[in-house]
């Protein structure tokens, strides 16, 4: 595996992130004015990136951008409705990058989400493993360096149809599994963001997804924590399509959409922080 300290580039200073609403906090949310908000205690603030346009049947990347001297601590995206899947999530330079698969007969919309705070990491990123057509990978598993722990992390991988399944940390740990959903080998590896801070994973309620449906999971941090950034933990292949913090920054949510003719289990993870 290889240690990557992340620049700030101040480049992305002229960049403009998302259209939406940010409260005191700066956290950005597409929630009504009226939804209540409890501000974010500490030095994290959440953001969409500009919104792309996936046609049906095929892949995009969207960005979300931090702006000059702060950087990912974590990331996602969110999705505009079924079919649209997560199959990269990951740091980029300055930014968060995600990969959108459209499965669906229509249109559909996508937007990359990032956490950015002006907290320092160290980028760890998994040798690529080999995943077979259809089939699910073995877990990429990351260590942290030293006494560093994890604060965000994702995926990255070759092809378009590596659909994201598990993503979440332990307290020095970091792994992730993925589904290969295309006709031929694709590969992937794990990718996490390490901090000389405190953080530590908070697991939400398990939900369950029936055949053909879609299911948020939400996991929340302790009263006087943000989150950093956040993942899922499921039981079975339950796909991930969308993947962020709370609007109010004090937890994290998925979506997952349940492809089988069974229904699936999927927990929500925080990783959280008091710094």
């Amino acid at each position: 595996m290889k240690w990557i300290r992340i620049p700030v580039m101040a480049a992305v200073a002229a960049l403009t992130l998302t259209a939406g609403m940010t409260d005191a906090a700066g956290w950005t949310s597409s929630a009504p004015a009226s939804e209540p908000r409890a501000a974010a205690p500490m030095d994290h603030t959440g953001s969409q990136g500009a919104e792309v346009v996936i046609p049906a049947g095929q892949a995009r990347t969207a960005i979300a951008p931090c702006p000059a001297g702060r950087e990912p601590s974590g990331g996602g995206g969110v999705r505009s409705g079924k079919g649209l899947f997560l199959t990269g999530s990951s740091p980029r330079g300055n930014a968060w990058e995600v990969k959108f698969s459209n499965k669906s007969a229509v249109e559909r919309r996508g937007s990359a989400f990032v956490v950015c705070t002006a907290q320092s990491h160290t980028r760890v990123a998994d040798t690529p493993l080999t995943v077979p057509a259809h089939q699910q990978s073995v877990s990429s598993f990351l260590r942290c360096p030293g006494s560093q722990v994890p604060a965000g992390g994702g995926w990255e991988a070759t092809g378009t149809d590596v659909v994201g399944l598990r993503f979440s940390a332990s307290t020095q740990s970091y792994h992730a599994v993925v589904f290969n959903n295309s006709n031929a080998v694709q590969s992937f590896n794990a990718v996490a963001l390490c901090s000389t801070v405190a953080h530590e994973p908070r697991l939400g309620n398990q939900i369950t997804v029936q055949p053909g449906d879609e299911g948020v999971a939400t996991a929340n941090c302790d009263p006087g924590q943000v989150a950093s950034g956040g993942g899922s933990f499921p039981s079975g292949q339950a796909f991930i399509g969308a993947s962020r913090a709370l609007p109010n920054g004090t937890g994290w949510q998925i979506t997952a959409e349940n492809t089988t003719g069974t229904p699936q289990k999927v927990t929500a993870e925080a990783i959280c922080t008091s710094s």
